[in-house]
C-alpha cells in the first residue's frame, strides 16, 4: 500500500516558518530578557529598587510572565547573581585574549591579576555585591545564593588552571586564589566608600608581589619547595 502524502497543511511535517521560533526558543528569550532587566535594575538603581515590578517591566512582560519563570523575587535575584557571575567570566577571558602570548609567566600572572581588578572595579561586580549583602538579612536569598557562589568559585578555579597550566599542580594555587578573590572583593567594597585610586593602585601593586612570590619560586628556589 501506498504511503499517505503528506500535506502542506500537516503541522506535524511542515517546515517551520523562517523567522518564527519554537515555545522553548521563546522561553529562554524571555528568561535572558528578565535576568538582563535585572541585572541593569541593579547596577543602575541598586538592590532596593530592583522589585518585581520593575523587573518586568523593563523586560516588557507581565509580573505573572516573570513568576512562571522565576517562582520568587530570591529565585530571580539569585539567577541574576548567576547571569552576572557568568558575564564577568566571560568579559574576563575575553580580555585575557587580547593581551600578548607572553610566554614570560611572571609577565602573564602580573597582567591577569591587574585585568582582574578591572572586573572588580566594574558596576556589574558592584551589583553582585549588592545581592551577597542583601542576602545577610534574606534567608531565601541567601540559601539560594549560596549555591550560585560556589559555583561560581569552582568555575574560577577550573578557568585559572587552563589559562596557567604551569601551575595546576602547585599546591598553594587553590589557597592563593581564594586569597586574591577576598582580597580584590574588599578592596572592591571599600573603594565605594573611599575611591582614592592611588590606595588601591599601592595595594594592588602589593598583591601581585604576593601572589607571585607564593606561585613562582625564585631561581634559588628548588622546585619540589614550590610544588607537591
Amino acid at each position: 500500500m501506498p504511503a499517505l502524502a503528506t500535506t502542506a497543511s500537516d503541522p506535524a511535517s511542515s517546515p517551520r516558518a523562517p523567522g518564527r521560533r519554537t515555545q522553548k526558543e521563546r522561553r529562554a528569550a524571555t528568561r535572558r530578557a528578565l535576568l538582563d532587566a535585572s541585572a541593569a535594575c541593579l547596577v543602575e538603581h541598586g538592590y532596593a529598587a530592583t522589585t518585581t515590578t520593575v523587573i518586568a517591566r523593563r523586560a516588557g512582560v507581565s509580573q505573572g510572565a516573570l513568576f512562571k519563570h522565576f517562582p520568587t523575587k530570591a529565585d530571580v535575584l539569585a539567577q541574576t547573581a548567576e547571569h552576572l557571575y557568568r558575564q564577568l567570566v566571560t568579559d574576563y577571558l575575553d580580555h585575557f585574549d587580547t593581551l600578548d602570548h607572553e610566554p614570560d609567566l611572571p609577565i602573564r600572572l602580573d597582567r591577569a591579576i591587574r585585568l582582574l581588578w578591572q572586573m572588580f572595579e566594574s558596576a556589574p561586580w558592584a551589583a553582585s555585591l549588592d545581592l551577597m549583602a542583601a542576602s545577610r538579612t534574606d534567608p531565601e536569598l541567601n540559601l539560594r545564593m549560596e549555591d550560585v557562589v560556589v559555583a561560581h568559585a569552582t568555575r574560577i578555579r577550573e578557568h585559572a588552571v587552563l589559562l596557567f597550566p604551569e601551575l595546576s599542580d602547585h599546591r598553594d594555587l587553590p589557597i592563593t586564589l581564594d586569597l586574591l578573590f577576598e582580597a580584590m572583593q574588599g578592596m572592591a567594597l571599600s573603594r565605594i566608600a573611599d575611591p582614592d585610586a592611588t590606595h588601591y593602585q599601592a595595594m594592588l601593586d602589593h598583591l601581585v608581589a604576593t601572589v607571585s612570590t607564593r606561585l613562582i619560586p625564585s631561581p634559588d628556589t628548588a622546585p619540589q619547595g614550590a610544588h607537591s
